[in-house]
């Protein structure tokens, strides 16, 4: 090796001890759920441990097994929109988790994994786990704490450093260790092993990472803090969950009945925070839910940009991005000018003679109403974004504009919806049926009119406070009435053994007829060849009927076809044949 190779070798060695991450990998990311934006939402981050590249399709599958799990999972299911999932690939060059059994409840011996699948693995707590030393990414180990089940990935530094490069504004890491044998754990990072009850494992332990919850059963003294769900108040009036005392199974439980356990309380009996299989108890979920609010926003983004003036000149839809609860629990609130002008709805429009003089502030607040929390403290979570709209001039409100022009048609004794485009929220918008009434017959941006029988011109006016604007007319034009068939001649027909029902009017290729029964049932022909019932072909002016049809009425409407207009029915009596 030549010298000046060595040089350059000694100095990339030095600079990789001196500064590793200069030479940080990149990882393959699967974005599993995505709302469009990583700002505003929680952004969950699942890592594999002891999975060697050739296992990564086996972590791909994990992590989407797991991410299912969770999303029916209550309360995340309900939440599931303010959620971004991502799972980045990281191989190990050794499978499994780090394995010493030195924990007093370690069970010693061997597992033969043959005699089980590779995967979806059917291993409980109770099967020997091999002494076993992989060399992992991570260093996911069993054993922490004195405890067998306590795996814990010991390469913090490493953890970090995969974060910083691939997702540094993480909100939640869960790390899926591949070793089939039972184990996981809290802290910073919830950890589960791909044991057959990981799913449930890895979210119990975002109780712990996700929103601090305590485990409702007993962990040891170390472990005994006070919670929103383990307290050492007793009193049902005093405890941190007070308000869900006496419903849906909630109210002070102690942890044990003697020892120092003893004087520990928790809130339900039957809680994933005590048992894998178990539903959150009521407590946790609105723990859950309060979390997701302190870390997210469900004003994710605004249209026109909030923090830009507007300039009432050329203003259009106001609109907000909201992640939505399912159901949906969101109360939205539109003021202008603190003038509360509507509510429950994701846009706007302003018409621009709303606006005063000066600067404007159009705002929408944003209030979760969910029945999963009761505590006061949810009623600080309220969202609000402001705009500001610069108004240099006093203006008259716009005349209303008809969504369909300023004409629109209907059948003869007929009716009609007449509609305002781009409705402004906040205005009274009135209907006339003359220019000069002063009385509306209708009011709202949407109303129907019915029973018109001519050609009428209507009018329609803004009104916001004690303005009104220009009224606009709309023209109902009718079409010409389609008279009824004059009559029908019946008959039976004894070559095809059936009942003619003819109508009285020549063949007119602008109209057709429908058929029907006393009942309103449409009446079709019968198909002998085929044996079904068809529709009459051509002008369907005749009708052929089964014998069985006799002693019964039948009822027949012309019908424009270039208009779809109708006539009124004409009955006809069957007799018998």
């Amino acid at each position: 090796m030549n010298i000046r190779l060595q040089h350059f070798l000694f100095s990339f060695i030095f600079l990789f001890l001196l500064f590793p991450n200069c030479f940080a990998q990149r990882y393959a990311i699967d974005t599993l759920q995505y709302q469009g934006t990583d700002q505003k939402v929680v952004n969950l981050v699942i890592l594999g441990d002891g999975y060697t590249q050739a296992q990564l399709l086996d972590f791909e599958e994990d992590a989407k097994r797991f991410t299912d799990y969770f999303f029916q999972t209550e309360p995340f299911r309900q939440y599931s929109n303010y959620f971004n999932v991502f799972a980045i690939k990281t191989p190990s060059l050794e499978c499994g988790a780090v394995h010493a059994c030195t924990a007093s409840d370690c069970v010693h011996g061997n597992t033969d994994l043959s005699q089980y699948p590779t995967r979806f693995n059917k291993f409980t707590k109770k099967y020997p786990v091999p002494i076993a030393s992989p060399n992992t990414i991570f260093g996911s180990s069993f054993d922490n704490g004195g405890l067998h089940r306590l795996v814990v990935p010991q390469k913090y530094q490493v953890i970090e450093q995969v974060l910083k490069e691939h997702i540094p504004n993480y909100t939640q890491v869960v790390i899926l260790v591949n070793s089939p044998f039972y184990g996981g754990s809290g802290g910073k990072y919830a950890t589960a092993t791909v044991n057959f009850m990981s799913n449930d494992i890895a979210v119990h332990e975002i109780g712990h990472s996700f929103s601090i919850l305590a485990d409702e059963y007993w962990a040891g003294n170390q472990y005994a803090i006070e919670g929103p769900n383990r307290s050492q108040e007793s009193d049902p009036t005093k405890v941190p969950w007070k308000h869900w005392v006496g419903t849906q199974g909630v109210g002070v439980y102690s942890y044990g009945g003697s020892g120092s356990k003893s004087t520990w309380f928790r809130p339900h009996e039957f809680c994933k925070m005590q048992y894998l299989v178990a539903p959150f108890c009521a407590v946790c979920q609105e723990v859950f839910v309060e979390t997701i609010h302190h870390k997210t926003n469900p004003i994710v983004a605004t249209f026109p940009v909030a923090s830009k003036s507007v300039d009432a000149g050329s203003m259009s839809v106001f609109s907000l991005k909201l992640l939505k609860p399912s159901p949906n629990t969101l109360d939205v609130k539109w003021y202008l000018n603190n003038h509360l002008i509507d509510q429950n709805i994701d846009s706007i429009y302003l018409n621009i003679g709303m606006l005063e003089l000066g600067v404007n502030q159009l705002k929408a607040i944003v209030k979760d109403t969910t029945s999963l929390v009761r505590n006061d403290s949810h009623q600080q979570h309220v969202y609000e974004t402001v705009w500001s709209i610069n108004n240099k001039m006093d203006r008259a409100l716009a005349m209303p504009l008809s969504n369909w022009g300023d004409t629109l048609e209907t059948c003869y004794n007929g009716g009609q919806v007449l509609s305002v485009k781009n409705a402004s929220r906040g205005l009274t918008y009135n209907w006339y049926s003359e220019h000069q009434l002063t009385v509306p017959f209708a009011t709202g941006s949407n109303v129907s009119v019915n029973d018109i029988n001519k050609s009428t011109v209507y009018f329609v006016e803004s009104v916001w406070k004690d303005k009104k604007s220009t009224k606009n007319k709309v023209l109902v034009k009718v079409f010409d009435k389609v008279e009824k068939p004059k009559g029908a001649k019946v008959r039976f027909d004894k070559k095809l053994n059936k009942i003619r029902v003819t109508l009285n009017e020549k063949i007119d290729d602008r109209y057709n007829y429908l058929w029907c029964n006393e009942n309103g049932t449409s009446l079709y022909e019968w198909d002998e060849f085929n044996g079904e019932y068809v529709s009459p072909k051509g002008n369907n002016n005749e009708l052929l009927l089964n014998k069985s049809n006799s002693n019964s009425k039948i009822y027949v409407v012309k019908v424009n076809k270039t208009t779809t207009c109708r006539s009124e029915k004409l009955e006809i009596l069957i007799s018998k044949f």
